[in-house]
């Protein structure tokens, strides 16, 4: 087995570990490989319920140093919360610059939060 493949494994089981307490039992969340990826990413559906968790070598070789712990897939996860505000503000007259920032913000309190309760 690759270090590709079980980086993805491990990244499929962070998946099933938080999927419950997030409430998003009900997403098929993919994990692949992309070279195009600058590190973890999760793909932007909404209002689907099929993301892709994107990741490249840089992750894996994080991953296999030990410097990728889990809330890095648990902060990919929070997405799937916060891109239907995402998605709106866009639409809206503020830049968009200024609200992906909001949204990584966000996204990464949110992770801090859940990764304190989730022990």
């Amino acid at each position: 087995m690759t270090k590709q493949q079980e980086f993805k494994q491990w990244v499929e089981k962070q998946i099933e570990y938080y999927k419950p307490s997030l409430d998003i039992n009900l997403q098929k969340i993919l994990v692949k490989y992309n070279d195009k990826t600058d590190y973890l990413s999760i793909t932007n559906v909404y209002p689907y319920l099929e993301p892709y968790i994107e990741f490249s070598d840089k992750a894996v070789d994080e991953w296999k140093k030990g410097n990728l712990l889990k809330d890095r897939i648990l902060h990919e996860l929070c997405h799937i919360l916060t891109d239907p505000l995402y998605n709106k503000s866009i639409r809206r007259f503020v830049g968009e610059n200024e609200i992906l920032d909001e949204r990584e913000r966000l996204t990464d309190k949110i992770t801090i939060i859940l990764n304190n309760l989730i022990k």
